[in-house]
C-alpha cells in the first residue's frame, strides 16, 4: 500500500512544470479574453483607432492653412504640431515638450514616419507651405476622453496586472513544491540525528511521500541498524577485553604476592653474602615494579587514568642511573651488552613525574631486552634538543614488523609475530607518559636493523596537551 502511494521525484518536478506552465497559459487566456471583452463592450478603443484618426487628420491638414487650421477638427488621439514655412518655429501644438522634441528629431532625419516605443508620426505639407507633424500611439485608450485625463494608461496597467498574476501563480506553486520537498528533507535530517543517537528505530519511513526519499530513509534505517549492531558488537569486545584484563590482573596478584613474601623472608637472613643481598634487592625492586604494573593494568581495565603524580624537578641522571641498573641486571641474565650514553650534564633537571617517567623508560628497555638475542646490544641515549629531552633505546633484535609499526603503543596488542606475542601494555603506558609530559613516542627500525624507540619530553614547564603516538616507518 505504501509503495502505491509514493510519488517519484520526477513526477513531482513534472507536475510542478505542467501546473506552472498550464496555469500561466490559463491566466494569459483569461487576461486576453477580458481585454477583448472590454474592447467589444466599448470601454476601450481598438489599437488601430489612433492610426485611423491620424489618417483623417492628415487629409484635413493637407488642405488647410495656418489661419484656417482648426484644432477641434482633429481627434485628441492624434497629436499635432504646425511649423512655420521654411523654419522649425512651432506655431501651434498640443504635444508635450518630450513629444515635440521627438517630432523634431524625426523631422531632422527626413523620415515621414517611424515607430518608436509604439508611437508613429506623419509629416504633412499644408496648403500655405507650412508643415504639420501628426503623431499617434499604437495603444488601447479608454473610449471616454474624461477617463484618459484622470486614469493612468490602461495598456501599461493591464500589462503589469498580467505580470503580477503570473508571478503570484508561479510563487504559489513554487512555495507548495518547496514545502513538499522541505518536508522530505526534514525527515532525512531527523533520520541522520537518529543514526547519530544510535536509535535507528526512530527513523520514520512510512511518512515519506516521494519514492526516492523513502528509499533513502529505508537505506539510512538499514545503515543505522547495522551501525548500531556494529557498535554493540564493539562494546561487547571491549567488555571481553576488560574481563580478560581483570582476569589477568587477578591471576598475577597471587604469584606476585608469593614472590614478594619469599623475597622479604630471604632478605631477613643475616647469613647472606653481599652478592646474594644484591640479587634479593633486585627481586624486591622487580616485585615492587610489577605491583605498579598491576595498578596500571587495573586503571586500563576501568578506563581510568592512573593517579596523577605531581610534577617536580628531577635529575635526569638519577632516572637514567636507576633505569640503567635494572636494565643491566636484565641484560646480564641473557648475555646482552647494555650501553648508556648520557650527553647531558649530571646536574641537569627537568620538570617531570619521577615514577611515571622512570616506568616509561623501564618499559621500553624491558621490551628491547625481551626481543634482543644473546650476544646483542641495547643502547640508551639521552640528549637535549631545543626544549626537549630525547631518550632513545635501540637494540640489535629483529626489529618491528610493518604490523607492529602500525599497532605499537596499543593496549593488548598481541598479534606481532616478528617481535613475539605480548600484552602491549608497556609501550601503551610509555605513550601515555609522553603525552602527560607534552612529548611524543616514536617507534621505528634502526638503519642497521633492530628496534628503535624514541621518547621525547619537554624540558620546560609546559604541560597539558595530548599529543598522539608517532609511528615510524621501516628503514
Amino acid at each position: 500500500m505504501e509503495k502505491r502511494n509514493l510519488t517519484p521525484l520526477r513526477n513531482v518536478l513534472v507536475r510542478y512544470l505542467v501546473v506552472c506552465g498550464g496555469g500561466s497559459i490559463v491566466i494569459l487566456l483569461v487576461w486576453w479574453g477580458l481585454f477583448m471583452s472590454l474592447i467589444r463592450n466599448g470601454f476601450l478603443l481598438p489599437p488601430v483607432t489612433g492610426a485611423q484618426v491620424c489618417s483623417e487628420a492628415r487629409d484635413y491638414a493637407a488642405t488647410a492653412t495656418v489661419e484656417t487650421f482648426d484644432p477641434n477638427a482633429i481627434d485628441p488621439l492624434c497629436r499635432y504640431a504646425i511649423l512655420q514655412a521654411g523654419t522649425a518655429h512651432v506655431l501651434q501644438t498640443n504635444m508635450t515638450a518630450g513629444q515635440l522634441k521627438k517630432a523634431r528629431n524625426i523631422l531632422a532625419g527626413g523620415r515621414q514616419w517611424v515607430m518608436a516605443m509604439a508611437s508613429y508620426q506623419y509629416v504633412v505639407d499644408m496648403a500655405d507651405g507650412a508643415r504639420c507633424i501628426l503623431q499617434y500611439d499604437y495603444s488601447v485608450p479608454y473610449a471616454d476622453p474624461a477617463l484618459r485625463e484622470v486614469l493612468p494608461d490602461f495598456q501599461t496597467m493591464y500589462t503589469l496586472l498580467l505580470i503580477l498574476l503570473e508571478v503570484l501563480w508561479l510563487a504559489l506553486w513554487t512555495h507548495r513544491t518547496v514545502k513538499v520537498l522541505a518536508g522530505e528533507t526534514r525527515k532525512l535530517t531527523k533520520a541522520t540525528a537518529a543514526i547519530a543517537a544510535q536509535r535507528p528505530e526512530e527513523i520514520e519511513v512510512s511518512g515519506a511521500k516521494v519514492r526516492e526519499f523513502a528509499e533513502t530513509l529505508r537505506a539510512m534505517q538499514t545503515m543505522g541498524s547495522q551501525l548500531t549492531a556494529s557498535l554493540q558488537s564493539q562494546w561487547k569486545l571491549e567488555q571481553q577485553r576488560a574481563e580478560q584484563t581483570a582476569a589477568l590482573a587477578h591471576d598475577l596478584k597471587t604469584p606476585l604476592a608469593i614472590i614478594t613474601g619469599n623475597a622479604d623472608l630471604l632478605a631477613e637472613d643475616e647469613n647472606l653474602t653481599e652478592a646474594q643481598k644484591a640479587q634479593i634487592a633486585a627481586v624486591q625492586r622487580a616485585a615492587e615494579k610489577a605491583d605498579r604494573y598491576l595498578q596500571t593494568l587495573r586503571a586500563v581495565n576501568t578506563a581510568e587514568t592512573s593517579p596523577q603524580e605531581p610534577m617536580q624537578r628531577v635529575q635526569v641522571q638519577e632516572i637514567l642511573t636507576r633505569c640503567a641498573n635494572d636494565a643491566k641486571l636484565l641484560c646480564e641474565n641473557k648475555s646482552i651488552q647494555f650501553v648508556l650514553n648520557n650527553a647531558m650534564e649530571n646536574a641537569r633537571t627537568i620538570p617531570a613525574q619521577r615514577q611515571a617517567l622512570g616506568r616509561a623508560l623501564d618499559n621500553i628497555l624491558e621490551n628491547a631486552v625481551r626481543f634482543t638475542p644473546a650476544g646483542g646490544t641495547i643502547t640508551l641515549d639521552a640528549v637535549e634538543e631545543g626544549q626537549e629531552i630525547v631518550f632513545t633505546v635501540t637494540d640489535t633484535g629483529p626489529g618491528f614488523s610493518p604490523e607492529a609499526l602500525q599497532k605499537a603503543g596499543r593496549e593488548l596488542f598481541t598479534t606481532d609475530a616478528a617481535r613475539g606475542q605480548h600484552w602491549g601494555l608497556g609501550l601503551a603506558a610509555a605513550r601515555r607518559t609522553a603525552q602527560t609530559h607534552n612529548g611524543t613516542l616514536t617507534v621505528s627500525n634502526g638503519e642497521n636493523g633492530g628496534g628503535k624507540v624514541e621518547l621525547r619530553v619537554r624540558s620546560e614547564e609546559f604541560f597539558g596537551s595530548q599529543i598522539p603516538l608517532k609511528v615510524g616507518q621501516n628503514i
